[in-house]
Order: C-alpha cells, then structure tokens, then sequence
C-alpha cells in the first residue's frame, strides 16, 4: 500500500535540505529603500558584487545536487512502495549517484555518521569528518539546530585539497520510520537484510543523524560532465 501525502513529504524533508551561503556584500531592498528616501544623507553607495569563490561553488553545486536527486529517488520509492521501497534505493542506488555527481563536479563526497550510530560500516566517520562531527554533536546538545551545522575549511589542508565542507543532517519526522525508536518490522528486515550491523536506529526528531562532506581538490579548473541520458 502506498504512503499517505504527508508521509512522502515528512520522508522528502529528512533529504531536503541544501547547502546554502550568505552573500557578502549585498544589499536588500529594505536597505535600498531606506537610502532612498534619506537624500540628504547623499546618493547611495555602488554595491560591490561578492567576491568569486568558485571552491566554495562547486562543493555547494555537487552537496545540492547529490541531495536532489538522492530525494528524488526516494519520494518515487515511498509512493511505490513506502520505507522498504525506501531502503532499498538507499543501499542500490545512493553509491551511484554520489560516483556520478563526483564525477561531474570533479569534488568527492559522501555520507557520516558518528561510530555506533551509522546503518553502514563503510559510513562510519573518522579524522576530520569525525571531528567535525563531534564539535556539530556538542553544538546540538548545547541547542543548537543540527541542520544549522556548518563546517568550511580551507587552511591547514592536506596537500591537493583546497576546501572542505561538511553540512549537519537532522533527523525529520519522515526519517523515523527507518532511524527512529520504533521501525516497523518488515522495515526493520528490509534493513538487517543490507546492514546487518546496523546502528543507526533509535533517533528523535532534531537528533544528528551525520553529515554531508565534500571535499574540492585543489586543481585547474574543472569542467563539469554532461551528465549522461
């Protein structure tokens, strides 16, 4: 039987979130207006466009485009077939297309989650990725929103790595029926099936679930991919 409406978006908000950046520099309307209408303050500063930071760009392309599609494929999963549907194009599928979104922005990525709370082995955060996960864990236990988390790196980097970014998951309503305390049974089978050690149940809405890396190479400029048919 399909899930409701509002189970496919509760599940589609658990992925919806994008990497996101200020732009420096720029100026609103509400600023706009508020120089207009003070003439005797003089004419209104010409704004300076923000500063090009291409790194930053491609690792906010690939993290955004990886997140879209990973959320198409499972709102198209849920409709058909709920959260084991879900399951399975998580452990199929979500390698895939993280090698094809690597391949087109010339970046690598992947998913993280704390040791002991991850669903697969090879997931399981360490070096920086565990670092910054664990300062993105103290922050959300201090109260912070674990989808405010944000890392940008750029100094102190291994040689041929420009730039590191990391983006906190939360866990959304949507994501219990897989994460949280209590999985459904036939959810539960469909998961031991793939992850046998799994460990990434037991969650609450607002918990870290991990995070989101991308690491940009510090090469020439890269030309992305077409992206294949």
């Amino acid at each position: 039987m399909s899930p409701s409406n509002p189970q496919r978006l509760l599940w589609s908000a658990c992925l919806a979130w994008a990497v996101t950046a200020c732009a420096p520099g720029a100026v609103g309307d509400a600023g706009r207006n508020v120089a207009e209408a003070r003439p005797e303050q003089g004419a209104e500063a010409p704004r300076t466009a923000p500063p090009l930071d291409p790194d930053l760009d491609r690792a906010k392309a690939a993290a955004q485009a990886f997140t879209a599609r990973l959320r198409g494929r499972l709102q198209a999963a849920m409709q058909a077939g709920g959260p084991t549907a879900a399951v399975e194009v998580c452990h199929a599928e979500a390698p895939a297309i993280a090698d094809a979104v690597m391949a087109e922005h010339g970046v690598r990525l992947g998913r993280v989650a704390l040791p002991g709370r991850n669903r697969n082995a090879g997931q399981a955060a360490e070096g920086w990725q565990l670092a910054t996960l664990e300062a993105f864990q103290q922050a959300v236990l201090e109260g912070a929103p674990a989808a405010e988390q944000v890392s940008v790196v750029r100094e102190g980097l291994p040689e041929g790595v420009a730039l590191r970014l990391m983006r906190g998951i939360a866990t959304e309503p949507g994501c219990l029926a897989c994460h949280g305390a209590q999985v459904a049974p036939a959810v539960r089978a469909a998961i031991a099936a793939h992850y046998p050690d799994d460990a990434a149940t037991g969650f609450a809405v607002g918990d870290l679930r991990g995070g989101l890396w991308v690491e940009v190479p510090a090469t020439a400029a890269h030309t992305p991919q077409e992206a294949t048919p």
